[in-house]
């Protein structure tokens, strides 16, 4: 969710490099969708304003196995929830992110799902995404496009 900015496209970047069978960004916007669409980063790209679950559901078509939130607004948690799958994770990246929010909406809709919070630092994570910057033109694309 979010996959046209720049962690998003990082995250799409790194999927891919780590083997990941289908990518899919969400973009809640036509002239994100058109950017993403052309970085060629996403398998799939799909449209739908991340704060409503059921749009996401809807354009996602089926759960997915694993959902990377870096959307910078609140009010994504169900969305990402109910977007993956039974035993799937949901990766939250953003600091607009409330985990009461996405705590509770797991359990009211009644979701098995793994929540992660990403905290910031890994190490070699720097030099990481300053080598999928380098080395992937879609991202450098997406980023040049934003400065």
């Amino acid at each position: 969710l979010g996959a046209a900015g720049k962690s998003g496209s990082l995250a799409l970047a790194a999927a891919r490099r780590a083997g990941a069978v289908e990518t899919i960004g969400l973009v809640p916007t036509e002239d994100e969708e058109r950017r993403l669409v052309a970085s060629g980063l996403a398998d799939r790209v799909v449209r739908a304003d991340a704060r409503d679950p059921v749009a996401v559901a809807a354009a996602l078509g089926a759960p997915v196995d694993v959902t990377v939130v870096c959307v910078d607004v609140p009010g994504c948690e169900h969305g990402a929830v109910l977007g993956t799958a039974a035993g799937g994770t949901v990766v939250f990246f953003s600091m607009a992110t409330s985990f009461p929010a996405a705590a509770l909406g797991a359990e009211g809709l009644a979701a098995d799902v793994t929540m992660l919070v990403g905290n910031g630092y890994v190490p070699g994570h720097a030099e990481m995404a300053l080598d999928l910057l380098r080395s992937e033109p879609g991202v450098r694309a997406l980023f040049e496009g934003r400065l």
